[in-house]
């Protein structure tokens, strides 16, 4: 027998629209149909379930390394005369070498909590630690991987599992010894998908995609052969790359290369619709055109671009070019995306010193960017979600209109507030695929 639910919320956003009063039906997980009830919540009716506050769709996290959430507030201190990116990179080495199987599922299990109360119902799990401490291969090739997924289907939340490839320290440099964890070969790591997939599979709330962790990190023989062999297998699957996050990857890969981090990527993979780009914040006007143009979805990560000194992303003119973004949580510095959308924003605000950048004509700037993310987001992942409409995942949010930080806003004014004024929390539930996996005490 089929599981089937009916929710009936005060409002929701479906497809783009405000309507009142939504019935909404779920049918093993995903949204079989909505319509305007008129049904009196007042009166007893055992086969709906009436639930106070306004319904929106569940965020998409498109980029996450879940261990690091262990590290986030720890390394706010002076390492060197001019701290960066890699002396952060150092640092995080260190704090991962002694991790061992349960830690990566405590931290894991965490995160995913943090993340589900946060307004997330899908997590992007970029991993891309796979080997013991001393560099050796678990005798459960995918041990490091289970302890994620394990931590991912014991919180309830929608996993994409993003299974890493990194091989070399630099390019055409050998692994530093604190990068031994993270290697693996390509036989390997294709056996790694084989177990992984093998356990979790079944489930409704796994799904898989492929990682190269970026240009320097996986030569591009190699990466061209895991592509091709990956998408023999998963056609359709997402395929990511870290790509143009620091000054210095630019212009390592120009003296390598002779081309710039994004050229040389579209020189040497077919990077289309299927691709999700992190982090870009070194693209130039050619390249965010070919980004655009190949319909490929570029992963921000703003709280963690700020934190690690990256430098900002040209949102305002990859908007205008009629680009596609979405947004994670990557080093874990927050776990909400109210931060993440408030941090983009305002960093735009600073660099043209304008106000409402991303806004448009018919759409607040909350609105604009909550709804861009969340379709970005799910194009990235590969799955039906990021709108409540008929045929979507039943992955959604539900806001507490009375919440002093809504004050009792409606509709676009709504998710303004929930990103720009940031007075608490004002999620009262999340559900992801018809079952209620966060309540607010």
């Amino acid at each position: 027998m089929p599981d089937r639910k009916v929710y009936q919320f005060d409002k929701a956003l479906v497809q783009g629209m405000w309507l009142n009063d939504p019935q909404i039906e779920v049918v093993d997980g995903l949204i079989e149909s909505i319509k305007q009830s008129n049904v009196d919540p007042e009166l007893t009716d055992q086969s709906v379930e009436f639930v106070k506050g306004t319904a929106l769709p569940g965020m998409i996290n498109l980029h996450s390394h879940s261990f690091q959430r262990g590290l986030a507030g720890l390394s706010e201190y002076k390492t060197a005369n001019q701290d960066s990116f890699w002396t952060w990179r150092t640092l995080m080495y260190d704090f991962v070498s002694s991790f061992d199987p349960d830690d990566v599922y405590q931290v894991s299990k965490q995160l995913y909590a943090e993340l589900l109360r946060g307004g997330y119902t899908t997590v992007g799990e970029f991993h891309y630690l796979h080997a013991d401490k001393q560099g050796h291969s678990y005798q459960r090739i995918h041990e490091l991987s289970s302890a994620i997924c394990q931590a991912a289907f014991e919180t309830g939340i929608n996993l994409c599992w993003i299974p890493t490839l990194y091989q070399q320290g630099g390019f055409g440099r050998p692994l530093e010894p604190k990068q031994k964890r993270f290697y693996l070969n390509e036989d390997q790591f294709f056996e790694l998908i084989e177990q992984t997939v093998k356990q979790f599979e079944s489930g409704p709330d796994f799904h898989i995609a492929l990682a190269l962790h970026s240009l320097r990190a996986v030569d591009v023989q190699v990466g061209q052969r895991v592509v091709e062999r990956f998408r023999s297998i998963y056609p359709d699957r997402p395929i990511h790359i870290h790509v143009a996050e620091q000054m210095k990857e630019v212009e390592e890969c120009l003296a390598a290369t002779g081309r710039r981090s994004i050229e040389y990527l579209f020189e040497q993979y077919e990077v289309d619709d299927k691709w999700c780009l992190i982090h870009c914040t070194q693209a130039e006007s050619h390249e965010l055109q070919l980004i655009a143009d190949a319909k490929s979805i570029v992963g921000l990560c703003p709280t963690t671009e700020a934190n690690l000194g990256d430098g900002i992303f040209p949102a305002d003119e990859f908007l205008a070019l009629g680009g596609r973004w979405g947004i994670g949580t990557d080093s874990q510095v927050s776990a909400n995306f109210s931060a993440e959308l408030r941090m983009l924003e305002y960093s735009q605000r600073l660099s043209t010193r304008r106000r409402n950048v991303l806004s448009t004509n018919d759409k607040s700037v909350g609105r604009n960017l909550f709804c861009q993310a969340a379709v970005g987001g799910a194009q990235a992942m590969g799955v039906r979600a990021g709108s409540i409409e008929v045929g979507n995942r039943a992955d959604l949010i539900v806001v507490d209109n009375r919440h002093p930080s809504i004050g009792e806003a409606e509709e676009d004014r709504l998710i303004d507030r929930m990103i720009f004024c940031d007075h608490g929390n004002p999620i009262e539930q999340t559900m992801v695929g018809g079952r209620w996996v966060f309540r607010q005490e």
